[in-house]
């Protein structure tokens, strides 16, 4: 009995631990698009449409994750994702706050088995890592391509290199790897063969998409 009792607070502390880093995960992927609307509402640079427009994309994106974390991600159970549909509007909403240049090149359609929202925040952490790496005038590349087996997201930047970009703190790329684990598939970080850093989310193909 004695042995029973001394388990059950640390189950509860390890389920605390869980709940907290959950939160901590979903504050970090927070950031971003709260600082574009801040940054949008306050822009005058540009037309009131467009603003408004990226005001509402980033909003949705806002209310998507909160919903995924307040149902214990209940509704981002795994299904076919065109993952070249779901990498684009990761990259529009980027665009609209971005000080750097974003390009996106893909195959026609890429459709893999895996969580949309977790996916989509695995995308959107590696692409928020890849501007500030390039800074103002810098440039990202996003690339979508595929074989038979394995759908691969590519996201290079052109700064100075890992070790060498102010961090906000160490939650992205842990976070990064989750998500992209949750979707089945695997995470890669590495150098630029000519400078920057190269961030690969490698999906598997399931077997029914596969072509002979």
């Amino acid at each position: 009995m004695t042995a029973v009792g001394a388990l059950r607070p640390i189950g509860r502390q390890r389920q605390a631990s869980n709940h907290l880093d959950t939160v901590r995960a979903l504050c970090h992927d927070l950031r971003q698009p709260v600082t574009a609307i801040l940054l949008l509402a306050g822009a005058d640079s540009c037309d009131t449409r467009r603003r408004m427009d990226g005001i509402l994309d980033q909003a949705k994106w806002l209310a998507e994750m909160v919903e995924g974390v307040i149902e214990d991600a209940a509704r981002d159970a795994p299904r076919s994702v065109d993952v070249v549909g779901l990498t684009y509007r990761c990259v529009r909403r980027a665009q609209h706050t971005a000080d750097c240049q974003i390009e996106f090149s893909s195959t026609d359609r890429a459709i893999v088995r895996a969580a949309p929202l977790a996916l989509s925040r695995a995308v959107s952490c590696v692409l928020d890592n890849a501007m500030r790496a390039a800074g103002p005038g810098g440039h990202v590349t996003v690339d979508v391509t595929g074989t038979v087996h394995e759908i691969t997201i590519r996201v290079s930047d052109d700064g100075p290199g890992l070790g060498h970009v102010p961090t906000h703190n160490s939650l992205g790329l842990p976070i990064t790897r989750a998500l992209v684990c949750a979707c089945g598939g695997g995470f890669e970080l590495k150098p630029g063969t000519v400078g920057g850093m190269v961030a690969l989310i490698v999906l598997p193909v399931p077997r029914s998409k596969r072509m002979p």
